[in-house]
């Protein structure tokens, strides 16, 4: 029985903030969490180079809607999207398995997933300043009401 790999996190990248054939590098300590404290058992270093054979194709990506004209009109339900999500995820599984260095289906099936249902510190703090950014503004408007009540 073949071993499965065990996720250790997860690197977000912005595409639209990377130029074309340069090679980012930056390293990320692998931290263990046990009863004494926080342990260094590594450091996972990461190069990435965002290639494209087009300028004007990658521009076009950039400019077209994200899904069909005629998924605006008729959108699929969520089970109809969930299993279309998870055949296409076979998909790319199946070309990345064939690729060298070969990914497991565990693998890409880790980097694709939606992640719904896993607490995110990421999203935890995005949601936490979207609040305070609205708290402030409802705050600020609610003072200069009260001022202008004030000074009639």
């Amino acid at each position: 029985m073949p071993l499965k790999d065990l996720p250790i996190g997860k690197i977000r990248i912005r595409l639209s903030t990377l130029e074309s054939d340069r090679v980012y590098t930056n390293a990320y300590p692998l931290l263990v969490v046990t009863p004494q404290g926080i342990k260094k058992m590594g450091e996972l270093e990461l190069a990435v180079r965002l290639s494209c054979a087009s300028t004007l194709n990658l521009m076009q990506a950039y400019v077209q809607a994200p899904l069909p004209r005629m998924h605006y009109y008729y959108p699929l339900d969520p089970k109809q999207l969930e299993s279309l999500r998870v055949a296409a995820m076979n998909i790319v599984a199946l070309r990345l398995m064939r690729s060298d260095p070969p990914l497991r289906q565990e693998v890409v099936q880790f980097m694709l997933d939606t992640e719904a249902e896993r607490w995110s510190m990421r999203r935890s703090k995005a949601n936490y300043y979207r609040i305070m950014v609205f708290g402030s503004s409802s705050f600020t408007n609610g003072f200069y009401f009260e001022f202008i009540q004030i000074t009639n």
